[in-house]
């Protein structure tokens, strides 16, 4: 037998209201109900909960449906404004990367099918199997859009007018996760006149951002929680002038408490990687969305909110910088 079986919208309310007191009227249990149905228990409850309860389970006192509605409702705003910008960097690495490849190798089609045309040696030599294996797998799905059939019209011209595709019409196809792992195995050459547009991003850096930005990209696209979104260190992005500049403090590892492997560090990306306009525009964005939380319930702190993203105190300066 399940340890969760199924309960009524009823039993859901009763549970919520008796075992775990949360405050919920009797004039308010119909609009419960309509929450419920709409977002699901599980999505809205157990998704946004955490921050409203005690350590013995129960609700701390005075927390409402409303209180966690108005955490899902923020970081349902969240996810649209980080999509949004990671769009933007999207479609310019895009751009870059097809020119450059494309400047270096040709617009022929067997250029970007050629397992010859990234770079098989990695830093360490034990990692040498692992990143052939990473090249044909995009050399496989890369195939798998350039060879017939396709779904997408401008695919199907290019192959049905001149039998190639050439890679600038290929990557619109590509996914975000398909450019940066394309991006993390091209030549450095390719990667370095990539990486030039950008002040202060270095190749390296450039592949932790965008693999950074990658797993972002995935939370909001599948209507995950974002907030609290975090990475394993071996995925944190490199050290930029804007930690210091912000007087980030370090562990006694000498990592940066915040900016590293959090939502900030998301933000410290598109800060290299938009506009300044693009970003000023993002930042303010964000900004707003955490005054309407604040204004939406008295029950989150501005400082707690900003902790559990991995936010510093005086993050809105990053404009700035």
């Amino acid at each position: 037998m399940s340890d969760k079986p199924f309960k009524t919208y009823d039993e859901l309310i009763a549970k919520l209201r008796d075992e775990k007191k949360l405050t919920i009227p009797a004039e308010d249990e119909e609009r419960v109900t309509a929450l419920l149905k709409k977002y699901s228990y599980f999505s809205l409850v157990s998704g946004y909960k955490a921050l409203f309860k005690k350590e013995d389970g129960t609700y701390i006192q005075g927390a409402r449906i409303d209180d966690i509605y108005a955490l899902y409702v923020f970081d349902d705003t969240l996810r649209d404004e980080f999509f949004h910008a990671i769009q933007i960097v999207e479609k310019h690495l895009k751009s870059l990367l097809s020119y450059s490849f494309v400047s270096k190798y040709g617009e022929a089609q067997e250029a970007y099918l050629s397992p010859l045309n990234y770079d098989a040696k990695p830093q360490a030599k034990k990692d040498k199997q692992t990143r052939q294996l990473a090249i044909k797998k995009l050399v496989n799905a890369l195939s798998a859009i350039a060879v017939p059939p396709s779904d997408h019209n401008y695919i199907r011209h290019q192959w049905d007018k001149h039998q190639n595709v050439p890679l600038w019409a290929a990557i619109k196809v590509l996914t975000l996760g398909n450019i940066s792992k394309m991006y993390s195995l091209c030549s450095t050459s390719i990667q370095s006149s990539v990486a030039k547009e950008f002040p202060e991003v270095t190749a390296d850096a450039m592949i932790g951002m965008l693999d950074m930005l990658t797993r972002v990209r995935n939370v909001c696209a599948h209507n995950e929680r974002l907030y609290d979104f975090s990475v394993v260190r071996n995925r944190a992005i490199l050290d930029m002038p804007v930690h210091k500049k912000l007087g980030i403090a370090k562990s006694k590892s000498g990592l940066y408490n915040q900016g590293k492997m959090d939502l900030f560090a998301a933000v410290i990306c598109l800060k290299y990687l938009l506009s300044p306009e693009d970003f000023a525009r993002f930042a303010d964005r964000v900004t707003a969305a955490i005054e309407s939380l604040h204004s939406s319930t008295k029950l989150i702190s501005p400082t707690k909110i900003l902790s559990y993203m991995g936010f510093p105190a005086n993050w809105a300066k990053i404009k700035e910088l």
